[in-house]
């Protein structure tokens, strides 16, 4: 029997499995959650402008966008399950066996192969909820002004996510021997978290100027 599929389920049910002692899901899920909420909440604050009276010159746009954040919302529910058999290939490389030399190599091999596959899914996410975060701060300036905290809280929150689903992609670091995929995958988190940060403080800055 595989997995379970949260997705499809009632929020408390993925809630109450992270919130016990199964290894699954875990901070890469939960800041998967995270992302598909930002993008939810991006959606929103479009589709209260769409037909908004005053907001006729931006209605093409929040349309797109609308369509953008629905998007961006399901590949972020659809990583949040895939980031719970991310580390099923390295789990079982650490659990072959090392008597000789040449099942040493190949535990190593499997265990490096492994362990870049558990990255791919929380880069993933780190990515997603980026795409997110520049939506959002697009959408905020442009959006219903009665709406303009929903879209704070789509940059706050997907920025949050992109920093929890970094802590999943520097984890498997310690382990990898390939030190120039290392660097190479160290650049290209650092340049997204920068972003999403610049972009959260702007949005944060933008709303509070708005309310005052």
């Amino acid at each position: 029997m595989g997995k379970d599929s949260y997705k499809d389920q009632p929020l408390h049910f993925f809630l109450d499995k992270l919130c016990s002692k199964s290894p699954e899901p875990g901070g890469g899920s939960a800041s998967a959650l995270v992302g598909a909420t930002a993008a939810s909440l991006c959606g929103m604050l479009a589709a209260l402008t769409i037909d908004k009276k005053g907001y006729e010159e931006h209605r093409d746009f929040m349309k797109k966008t609308y369509e953008k954040a629905k998007a961006l919302k399901d590949e972020l529910l659809e990583l949040l399950q895939k980031d719970t058999e991310a580390f099923d290939d390295a789990a079982k490389a650490f659990k072959m066996p090392k008597n000789t030399e040449e099942e040493k190599r190949k535990r190593a091999e499997a265990i490096e192969a492994g362990l870049k596959k558990a990255t791919e899914v929380p880069l993933a996410i780190m990515e997603k909820s980026l795409e997110v975060s520049r939506l959002a701060i697009e959408t905020l300036k442009r959006g219903n002004e009665m709406a303009i905290t929903d879209g704070a809280i789509s940059a706050i929150f997907a920025e949050a996510s992109v920093v929890g689903a970094m802590f999943n992609v520097r984890i498997n670091f310690s382990w990898m021997k390939d030190k120039e995929y290392v660097k190479s995958t160290e650049e290209r988190i650092s340049n997204i978290i920068e972003e999403a940060k610049k972009i959260r403080d702007e949005a944060v800055d933008y709303t509070l100027a708005k309310l005052q």
